[in-house]
Parts: C-alpha cells; structure tokens; sequence
C-alpha cells in the first residue's frame, strides 16, 4: 500500500511542476526543467527508501504454529473438534495473541489478519467460516473477539470454525496483514485431531 501511495505522490509532483514552465525565456526553461529533475530524482529516491522501509517492516516470520509479524504475534495453541447449534461439526482453534502496535486492536480482526483457514474439499477450495454455537464451553475465551487488546498486552482467546468436509485437513494460510498484496508468509495443512 505504501508502495502505490509513493507512486502516486511521484506522479503528482511530476506533473505538478512540468506544468509549472515559463515561456518568458529559455534560461527559465532550463532551470525550471533542471529544478523538475532534480524534484523528481528526490521523490525517487524518496520512494525507494519508503519501500525499503516498507520492506523491512512487513518481514513476518512462522515457525512452530507462531506467526511473528510487525504488528502482532499470534501462536496457535491447540485445537479441539465440536458440533455447532445445528449439530454440524466444527472446530476450535486455541491460540496467544500479543498487539505489538501503539494503540488498542479489535482482538478478532487481529486475528483475522493474520490467518486464514480453508479446506480443499476434492472439487472445491472452501474458505471456512465461523461456526454458529448455542453453549460455548470456551465462552469466557471468545468474548476476547470482541474486546480490545491494549499494545504490548497477549490475550488467550479462541476462534472456531465450521468444517467444509471433516475428513480433511485444514489448510491455515498466515499473513502480515489482512491485504497483504505478497501473499501468505507460510501455509500449513493440519488434520485436526
């Protein structure tokens, strides 16, 4: 995202002083081109410390079930297989969450952004949604996904899903972000026990 808003700032000031010439002689001309040059070469090189920056702040790691990202860190802790209010099948998945951003950040659209769950069906890749449940026996843990995290803070909370088919593994794709443009930073395929 920094990298396109750079762009764009690049082209605004580009045209921005090319439109800005003078017609009273061509001394003006060639200062006015030499100062758009030089405007732009610094908007460049501008642009490339920016996406250097941004670079090296969306390196995200996973190992062990933990995803070590800029803004947070999310370990996944267990899991466990239930039945939501319909009786269908479906899962918990257990996990530590720590804000490593400066403000306060919704605890289920923290989680969110950082992974995804989906299964391969044989026909179809489904992405899994949230299961509906009647009694929670983990309620205490999910009323977290309503609450906010406090920066430097780690809650333990849990999300749970409904199945797609059962009898496969769960695909988890984790990211640094919610709209990460490069992709997951690590897939696991996890058959839940």
């Amino acid at each position: 995202m920094k990298k396109i808003v750079g762009l764009g700032l690049i082209l605004a000031v580009s045209f921005g002083l090319a439109g800005c010439g003078s017609s009273d002689s061509g001394s003006d001309t060639k200062e006015s081109s030499a100062k758009t040059e030089a405007t732009s070469s610094a908007a460049k090189e501008s642009t490339v410390e920016s996406s250097a920056a941004a670079e090296s702040d969306s390196k995200a790691t996973y190992k062990d079930r933990t995803l070590t990202a800029p803004d947070g860190v999310l370990k996944i802790t267990g899991f466990e297989r239930g039945t939501d209010y319909d009786g269908k099948p479906m899962f918990y998945v257990f996990f530590d969450l720590t804000n490593n951003t400066k403000e306060a950040q919704n605890v289920q659209m923290q989680y969110m952004s950082f992974v995804q769950a989906k299964q391969n069906t044989g026909a179809t890749t489904e992405n899994l949604e949230m299961a509906m449940l009647m009694d929670n026996p983990y309620q205490e843990k999910a009323d977290l996904l309503q609450k906010d995290i406090n920066p430097g803070a780690t809650v333990s909370g849990v999300y749970y899903y409904n199945f797609a088919d059962e009898n496969q593994p769960v695909t988890f794709e984790f990211t640094d972000t919610m709209f990460s443009f490069d992709g997951p930073i690590a897939t696991e395929d996890i058959q839940i026990p």
